[in-house]
């Protein structure tokens, strides 16, 4: 049987860490997300879908929000002229690297021993 209660802890204390995150560097959990993969080198908004299991017009809400913050740049692609490249601005990198090396705890529930598939 599923242990719910053991459910509900983990999604309260991921919330909580939400909160946490926020309040310490002004990004949400998307946003921190896609600044990682970003700098991870995803660039192209289709793969950057893929791999943060957003929808195209989520994807798009959390880049404007970003992008208004100049933490990352929209520029046509080298490759295809039809298509874009996410790229971090100097500010972006400058955030990744901040909240990389923050303080944030990560709440025990959260802390797992070995990879989840």
């Amino acid at each position: 049987m599923i242990d719910l209660c053991a459910i509900r802890k983990l999604q309260t204390s991921l919330r909580n860490f939400e909160d946490q995150l926020k309040a310490e560097t002004g990004l949400s959990f998307n946003d921190a997300l896609l600044l990682c993969a970003v700098n991870k080198g995803i660039g192209e908004p289709s793969a950057l879908a893929k791999e943060l299991e957003l929808s195209p017009s989520r994807l798009t809400r959390v880049l404007d929000s970003l992008e208004s913050r100049n933490l990352v740049e929209r520029t046509l692609s080298i490759m295809d002229r039809r298509s874009l490249t996410v790229a971090l601005t100097v500010k972006g990198s400058e955030v990744v690297k901040t909240y990389s090396c923050s303080e944030l705890n990560l709440p025990e529930e959260l802390q797992f021993t070995q990879p989840i598939n």
